[in-house]
Order: structure tokens, then sequence, then C-alpha cells
């Protein structure tokens, strides 16, 4: 991502003193022959930031969009070139995991069928242990 050139005025300061304006407007503090030009730099000054907010949103969205599409030409680029030397994924073993399926079925019944389940539980556990 590229780095941005600092900023001499952010927007929230656009922000800030645009409601200041206004407020100097609203509160009769300017006299009543710049009241409508201190106004209208208010509102000018809400907008702006207005304005500026939403660029600044699809500013960061294309970038991240661009980063989207950079990483999945990257990660294409690495498939094709495995496809290319003939790498293919070994097969699953599947004898462990039904056969550790059945162990766990087993335990579960265990411990379901007895009031004492603590007990099988521990015993259980040192046998896996040693094991």
């Amino acid at each position: 991502m590229k780095a941005r050139k600092p900023e001499l005025i952010s927007n929230s300061t656009i922000l800030i003193l645009s409601g200041f304006l206004i407020g100097l407007t609203v509160g009769n503090i300017v006299s009543d022959s710049l009241s409508p030009y201190v106004l209208s730099c208010g509102l000018s000054g809400f907008l702006a930031f207005i304005a500026l907010e939403f660029t600044g949103s699809q500013r960061d969205e294309q970038a991240a969009h661009e980063e989207q599409v950079q990483v999945q030409s990257r990660l294409d680029r690495h498939v094709m070139s495995l496809s290319s030397i003939s790498f293919t994924l070994p097969p699953a073993d599947l004898s462990k995991s039904t056969s550790d399926q059945k162990a766990l079925d087993s335990l579960y019944e265990q411990l379901t069928k007895t009031e004492s389940a603590s007990g099988i539980l521990e015993t259980t556990i040192r046998e896996h242990s040693q094991a």
C-alpha cells in the first residue's frame, strides 16, 4: 500500500471549525451584516467535510480491493507453479480416522452406561497416556 502524505488539516478539524462558525451565527455573536457570510462559510465547510469523508472511504475501499486482487493473483501464480511440476496432494489415510472414531464411540458408551464415570475416565486416560 502506498504511504499517504501527511495532511495539512484533518477532516475532523474542518468539521469542528464549521460547527464553530455555525454556532457563532446561531448564537448571534457576529453582526447581522456578517451573519450570512459566516453561516455560508460554516455550511460550506460542513459540505467539504462530507465530501472528504466520502472520497476517503472510496479510496480505502479501492485500496482494499486492489490488495485483495494482488493476493488472489499471487495465490493463483503459486498454485499454477505447483501444478506445473505435477504436484498432487497425497490421499487421506482413512484407516486411522475410522479407528479413532470407533475408539471414541466405545469410550463414550462406557462413560454414559456407568454411574461412576470419573473412575472409568481416569483409567482410560491412564491407558491412553501409556500407549
